[in-house]
């Protein structure tokens, strides 16, 4: 008799399965919401380098050029020439892929011009788009669109996003006051 009194001690199977199955609803809820807030965390990187983009090019706006050889300041006002693509370093296929020409040998240099490169690996390639190489811009106009574009899960979707850079009366740079975005987290 006591031995049948001894008092047994472990778990028993059934209640080890319930503990698995209860740890698996409970991954299955969590690792959607996870995933996505990992893309949205990506995602600041894009709006970063397009404030980026745009400090450079307000700097590059007010600062005044000299003609070759005259040593005066004859102009201000200046914008760099729309440019090709800095390509995202993240995937090896993104690298290779022709329709991101390499800054380095951008004839234009305008990602140079305006002070803007990446060191680290980044999930989004960038792009000038809408502007001419000029100086002496009148008030009130529209001269840059910075755009970053990414395809974050690889699934040939891509997010896109932009900022509108234009000056206003007194001849100052500014930019919109918010992102345009398209598929931000695909």
């Amino acid at each position: 008799m006591a031995k049948f009194l001894k008092k047994k001690e472990g778990f028993t199977l059934i209640e080890l399965m319930i503990v698995v199955a209860i740890i698996g609803i409970l991954a299955a809820i969590a690792l959607p919401a996870f995933i996505g807030y990992v893309r949205r965390s990506k995602t600041s990187e894009a709006t970063s380098n397009l404030k980026s983009l745009f400090t450079g090019a307000a700097g590059y706006y007010s600062q005044e050029r000299a003609e070759q050889g005259l040593g005066a300041p004859t102009s201000g006002h200046c914008t760099v020439v729309a440019s090709g693509i800095v390509p995202d370093t993240h995937s090896a296929d993104k690298i290779l892929n022709t329709d991101f020409p390499d800054p380095a040998v951008d004839p234009t240099g305008a990602f140079a011009d305006l002070g803007f490169a990446i060191a680290d690996p980044h999930y989004y390639s960038y792009e000038i788009g809408g502007s001419t190489d000029l100086c002496g811009n009148d008030p009130d106009g529209s001269f840059y669109s910075f755009r970053a574009h990414g395809d974050l899960d690889g699934d040939g979707t891509d997010s896109l996003f932009e900022l509108a850079v234009g000056s206003d009366a007194q001849n100052q740079l500014y930019r919109s006051p918010g992102f345009y975005i398209d598929n931000e987290i695909e």
